[in-house]
């Protein structure tokens, strides 16, 4: 009876456990975004809401449902999906070696000899004209999607992969922060750029009907405002009347309590600013998208697709890998000519 009444309370070790987190993770998000948002009373009874709502969002993300890609030399004759992620096992060698957390691992003495890790990848489509070959017939000039990959980087190298599922947990906080941090800004970017352009027509504005007046553009500005004749007053207005209802919900960014809002919009509603969704696309041999896995030389790629962002949403690809150190030393073995030479053209450019 009188464990119900604390846990009813609060007062268990659960629920402190639980109170305590959400107050770290409060602070990881003042620390991320605006750390004047502390001067503000109550601050953390204001982001206690969201912050919880956020934890259990990130917490039921679907992490890891692909079976890892191992980072080889082997899996470019063994696995098929290497060789449409990377060019080469040159670039896999140089994706490795500049990845400054997977180094950090393997340097330190109490991890193993194996790494798992997350492949954060850019993902684009481009088009282009080729010949398909549909029921005997050679058709040439076909448009074809062609899907490729880049800006590698290797995320939160773990010794096993359950160490890599709770990593990869904490790393969702992080990035929501850098979301919060990347909207605030926007804002008021955007803010300052509608005030700019409200002044500028007021302005103008002030010249109609007294020919004396003249404006003397401090901002060295060249749109299309400073072209405009006094018979256009009446779209100046119309213009003037856009801006200040644009104007109107940003205003709250002069003001820390308006930033405060920000924040508290963006964890209180996680999914609007950071989803994940598995994905599977079909691509043969030279990365040609394909509708359905039954088709020639074509393999199934598995992957996480992250947007990231509401504003200006920055979408990333995500896939389990796993290399070992002796897979990287092969790598570099094979390959040691090519580094050798890039490293001397490096230095060559350093010297200018």
């Amino acid at each position: 009876m009188l464990g119900w009444l604390w846990q009813k309370l609060g007062l268990d070790k659960a629920s402190q456990q639980e109170k305590a987190t959400a107050l770290h993770a409060i602070e990881m998000v003042i620390d991320g975004c605006d750390g004047r948002l502390r001067l503000l009373p109550a601050y953390q009874q204001r982001l206690l809401p969201g912050v919880r709502l956020t934890l259990d969002y990130l917490a039921g993300l679907p992490w890891q449902r692909i079976d890892p890609l191992e980072l080889s030399l082997r899996s470019f004759s063994t696995d098929r999906r290497l060789g449409l992620l990377f060019s080469s096992p040159l670039s896999l060698l140089l994706c490795l070696k500049s990845s400054d957390p997977l180094q950090s691992f393997f340097l330190s003495a109490s991890q193993g000899d194996q790494a798992w890790a997350i492949l954060s990848m850019s993902r684009s489509e481009t088009v282009r004209f080729g010949m398909v070959e549909h029921n005997g017939e050679v058709r040439s000039d076909v448009a074809q999607q062609i899907v490729s990959f880049d800006q590698h980087r290797l995320i939160e190298p773990s010794a096993t992969p359950e160490d890599l599922q709770q990593s990869a947990r904490r790393r969702g906080l992080a990035v929501l922060v850098e979301v919060i941090d990347r909207r605030i800004k926007l804002l008021q970017q955007m803010r300052l750029d509608l005030q700019t352009e409200l002044e500028k027509i007021q302005l103008k504005l002030a010249t109609f009907g007294h020919a004396g007046r003249v404006i003397i553009d401090a901002t060295g500005g060249t749109d299309n405002m400073a072209s405009l004749s006094p018979e256009d007053a009446e779209s100046l207005r119309q213009r003037e009347a856009e801006l200040q209802q644009q104007l109107q919900p940003l205003a709250r960014l002069a003001e820390l309590e308006g930033i405060l809002d920000v924040v508290c919009e963006v964890l209180e509603q996680p999914a609007r600013f950071f989803h994940v969704e598995a994905q599977t696309i079909y691509l043969n041999r030279m990365g040609v998208l394909h509708e359905r896995q039954d088709a020639d030389d074509v393999t199934a790629l598995q992957f996480e697709q992250v947007v990231m962002g509401q504003l200006q949403p920055i979408s990333r690809v995500l896939m389990p890998v796993q290399v070992q150190r002796q897979q990287v030393q092969e790598l570099e073995q094979q390959f040691a000519d090519e580094l050798a030479a890039l490293q001397q053209q490096q230095m060559q450019g350093g010297l200018f």
